[in-house]
């Protein structure tokens, strides 16, 4: 019986090139490939890992969060001093209609900054509450791997010594 495309005869974790051996200029040694020309998972997973690592060197300390959290920041505080701007300017004008422009320009443009900011700045705090929620999950798996095992080996005990007080030598 044929089970997601992969005949019955293949072994588990081994996975069949479609050309058969590795080309001759190919970065894969001959050592590698076995006989059918299938190369083990945990090889391919290992280079594939190490080609994860050499693309990653590039990276800076900075996070994503932080820099959303700091531009949310200051975005926010640009706005309102727009709106300050804004406000100063429409209060010392003598005449309505040279008011109308300080308020719109400033004032609009003010509020709009605000609230971007804090669209932001709420991101940057959704992130981190996704980041904390993530490190909890992994701390509650790993706690119940230790139960697990904790109860595995107390099992065996248990059996091991249920098992010598039934047959006495």
């Amino acid at each position: 019986m044929k089970l997601l495309g992969r005949s019955p005869s293949a072994e588990p974790g081994m996975v069949r090139r479609i050309t058969g051996r590795p080309a001759a200029g190919s970065d894969e040694p001959d050592e590698l490939a076995q006989a059918d020309g299938a190369t083990p998972v945990p090889t391919r997973l290992q280079r594939l890992a190490s080609v994860v690592d050499k693309a990653r060197r590039g990276r800076t300390d900075r996070s994503v969060r932080k820099v959303m959290q700091t531009v949310g920041m200051l975005t926010m505080a640009f706005g309102f001093f727009c709106i300050v701007l804004g406000w100063y300017g429409a209060s010392h004008s003598p005449y309505l209609f040279q008011e109308v422009p300080y308020l719109i320009s400033g004032g609009l443009l003010g509020v709009a900054l605000v609230i971007g900011g804090g669209v932001t700045v709420r991101c940057a705090w959704s992130l981190r509450q996704v980041e904390e929620d993530r490190r909890n999950a992994l701390a509650i798996v790993r706690s119940i791997d230790r139960l697990e095992r904790i109860l595995r080996e107390g099992s065996a005990d248990h059996h091991a010594d249920h098992h010598e007080e039934a047959n006495p030598s």
